[in-house]
């Protein structure tokens, strides 16, 4: 385990050493902020309309469910960002061929690897923490519903992550990695709704739903956490790491 523990520190220094964990940090820092505003000023307004016109008003869970939706959506650009250079950019400049040739396993690259991009992510989810944060400070949301929201997205980015590494380990084109990765976490996330075009409806459907990653985000922003939708991300996670370690064993046999 300290392969893997000295891949992923060197991997994230790697990110903070140059101007790209900065820049991903930055600009998702920008979007977020801008949309947690735009949240809470449209939020007051119908507070505001409900308690002078009437009707329900809306919930601070509601405002939590719109925010890590929006945050959903902002994953598909920047977890692409994150995993393209991973192995793409050691192909092209040849590090990951004496990588390979040292006494390190295919295995303890790829979880190394993950690590590293996890960790990067981690810091990313904790600088979006801050916006529930402040709901918890000048409003009373439900605490469980913003510890299962953070632990459902912490899922999802792992899942994305492991998908990521997959494709950047079949290319040594950054480019490439980054466009393959953001139309497969797209497509993940527009699985849900196309279902019924691509089968028709019955089995087919169940089955096309059941592997996008909506629904089972859905459940956790909900503030509840299940077995079966644990096991999902997991699993996600898990497969995609296996075709990872199965990519670099058949670049070490090459």
């Amino acid at each position: 385990m300290s392969v893997v523990f000295t891949i992923a520190k060197r991997d994230i220094k790697s990110y903070f050493a140059s101007p790209k964990g900065g820049a991903i940090l930055f600009f998702f820092l920008i979007l977020m902020g801008s949309f947690f505003q735009n949240f809470v000023v449209s939020y007051i307004e119908y507070e505001q309309r409900a308690s002078t016109m009437g009707g329900q008003a809306p919930t601070l869970e509601q405002l939590l469910r719109a925010f890590f939706y929006n945050l959903n959506f902002i994953l598909v650009l920047i977890v692409p960002a994150v995993t393209m250079a991973s192995f793409s950019e050691e192909k092209r400049n040849s590090s990951l061929r004496l990588l390979q040739t040292a006494p390190v396993k295919a295995i303890e690259i790829v979880l190394g690897k993950f690590l590293a991009t996890a960790g990067v992510m981690g810091i990313v989810l904790l600088a979006a923490s801050v916006y529930p944060l402040f709901l918890v400070k000048y409003g009373n949301p439900d605490g469980g519903v913003i510890v299962a929201s953070l632990l459902g997205m912490f899922l999802l980015m792992c899942s994305q992550l492991s998908f990521g590494l997959w494709i950047s380990s079949m290319t040594n084109n950054q480019f490439m990695a980054f466009l393959f990765t953001m139309f497969g976490l797209f497509l993940l996330l527009v699985l849900n709704w196309l279902a019924p075009s691509l089968s028709g409806g019955g089995v087919a459907e169940k089955i096309i739903k059941y592997i996008a990653s909506t629904d089972h985000l859905d459940v956790f922003l909900k503030g509840m956490i299940s077995v079966g939708n644990l096991a999902y991300f997991l699993c996600f996670t898990a497969l995609f790491l296996f075709l990872t370690n199965v990519s670099l064993d058949s670049e070490r046999w090459r």
